[in-house]
């Protein structure tokens, strides 16, 4: 198991969410499990409702209906940062860095975070996060966030970056840097937003090698993207929102072969 990697699998469990904004319905009673150890795949159109779904998974928003469990726990209605106290972990369409600090500071930030219980702590003026932190046996704890901040960046085979500031970094290493802090929270659930969106193709290589990394260790992998056929070649399974709605579920050759999927969403991309 990698280092960051959650002590046991989940399964989240989406019981008929649905969300409004005034007389438009976003997110119309959707519902399905994700469990640890599998990648979900959530594809749609553009406006299908995908993003507004992972805020209310990870309690941006609260739903109009449903509700969002895990392992029984009832999300719906924590703050995010109770959300991600649970383990639900996230990523964005566009990724947030924490400027002035290098790449292995940033991964600490996430590792110093988890220690203590501060999902969205303020970057340090100086030194290395746990000094910012106040944690005690500061020179230990630096140097033990540095080995297990390494020891990420080396899984996502990225440590040749440890040491760049973030404001150097192209827009997919921004990504694989992203990812690799979210991997430090230790997440038992982690929501993918485009995660392949503008990158190339070694890129894209990268971040899917990721992705089945952190299925194998047991994580539920729930992935929005437009990369059709990535996301078909890396999901076991698959939700098709459109307009809102579920329109399909299943396993990746039954959607891409789904006559209603096809009219909706892919029309000729796979032929």
């Amino acid at each position: 198991m990698t280092a960051g990697a959650p002590a046991s699998t989940a399964t989240l469990a989406v019981r008929g969410v649905t969300m409004r904004f005034g007389g438009v319905v976003a997110v119309d009673d959707v519902a399905f499990t994700a469990r640890g150890g599998e990648v979900l795949g959530v594809m749609g159109p553009n406006g299908a409702g995908k993003t507004t779904l992972f805020n209310v998974i990870s309690g941006v928003q609260r739903p109009t209906a449903g509700s969002v469990e895990l392992d029984g726990t009832v999300l719906t209605g924590m703050s995010v940062d109770r959300v991600a106290g649970h383990g639900v972990t996230r990523t964005f369409q566009t990724p947030v860095m924490f400027w002035g600090l290098t790449v292995r500071e940033s991964v600490a930030v996430a590792l110093a975070a988890r220690e203590t219980g501060r999902v969205y702590p303020p970057p340090p003026v100086h030194g290395l996060v746990p000094s910012g932190l106040g944690l005690p046996g500061r020179r230990a704890r630096d140097e033990a966030l540095r080995e297990q901040a390494d020891a990420l960046l080396a899984a996502a085979g990225i440590a040749h970056m440890g040491d760049r500031v973030t404001e150097s970094l192209a827009f997919g290493e921004e990504r694989l840097l992203e990812m690799t802090r979210a991997l430090a929270m230790g997440p038992r659930v982690l929501l993918l937003d485009e995660p392949l969106s503008g990158l190339n193709p070694d890129e894209i290589a990268d971040v899917i090698r990721a992705v089945r990394a952190a299925r194998a260790d047991g994580i539920a992998v729930l992935l929005v993207e437009h990369a059709v056929g990535e996301l078909l070649g890396v999901a076991d399974r698959v939700v098709v929102l459109d307009h809102g709605r579920t329109i399909a579920q299943g396993d990746p050759k039954a959607i891409a072969a789904d006559p209603v999927v096809i009219d909706a969403y892919l029309g000729d991309e796979l032929e």
